[in-house]
């Protein structure tokens, strides 16, 4: 299941980066500063989206790892994914706020993925996948690093999840009636955070009761998960999307009255 759906993610993300930045590169040279910061996030998010699905597909993952070292692809991928869901907590800030607390806010964001990519960059170098012969994966669940590692990575992503998905339901439910596609875009993104939600939960309660000896069939979760995450990335991506191409037409949609 894995190829197949990654390799779908990846194609999207990688088109929609192109069209991103392809948009930020023309509004700058219109010498446009409106949403600045947002449009950089999203390219961002969508780059990051892009690098963390290539490295998900089993076949580039051992292409990478028989180059480099074991799990390296697993650690770049969960990286990226970070990356990810923090651009968009950025890009989805920078269009509800016009000042204070925009830039601390963001700045909050930022240093706080700095603190998550370095915790899992010290796990994996603690936890040592070449030394222990294991795989950051729930397969080798029974491994106390694999765990910790694991649910630090499973933990951020579902935090973050939850605040793009309420806050995008909260800006679409807000400027619907002054752009209906733009709403109905950061509708479809918020349904993909919620499903990562789901995926980041369904991946971290099977460590946990893996902990309590009472886990559900672990094939049944590998089937589960990786749909789940797909069609988060998806709905996401094609959202914002749909409201950056809204938003490209008239601008001040997206934070007429939404100054929370």
């Amino acid at each position: 299941m894995d190829g197949p759906i990654f390799g779908l993610c990846s194609v999207l993300t990688l088109l929609s980066t192109a069209i991103a930045l392809y948009r930020a590169v023309t509004q700058r040279r219109q010498n446009s500063d409106l949403f600045r910061i947002s449009r950089r996030a999203h390219v961002l998010a969508l780059a990051s989206s892009f690098l963390s699905s290539v490295l998900a597909i089993p076949t580039v993952a051992d292409l990478v790892d028989g180059a480099t070292t074991v799990e390296l692809s697993s650690l770049v991928s969960h990286i990226a994914a970070v990356i990810f869901c923090t651009s968009l907590q950025v890009m989805i800030i920078d269009w509800e706020y016009r000042e204070l607390p925009h830039d601390v806010n963001i700045a909050c964001r930022i240093g706080f993925v700095v603190v998550v990519c370095g915790l899992l960059i010290w796990q994996f170098r603690h936890t040592n996948p070449a030394r222990l012969d294991v795989e950051l994966d729930l397969s080798y669940a029974e491994f106390n690093e694999v765990r910790t590692y694991l649910l630090t990575y499973l933990g951020f992503f579902a935090t973050a999840g939850a605040e793009v998905a309420m806050r995008a339901a909260k800006l679409a439910r807000a400027v619907w009636r002054q752009g209906r596609a733009a709403g109905a875009g950061l509708a479809v993104a918020a349904a993909g955070a919620a499903l990562g939600v789901l995926y980041a939960v369904s991946r971290g309660g099977y460590v946990l009761a893996f902990e309590h000896g009472h886990t559900w069939p672990l094939p049944l979760d590998n089937l589960i998960s990786p749909t789940l995450e797909g069609l988060s990335i998806l709905g996401i991506a094609a959202g914002l999307s749909m409201a950056v191409l809204s938003n490209h037409r008239r601008p001040a949609v997206l934070r007429r009255g939404v100054n929370l």
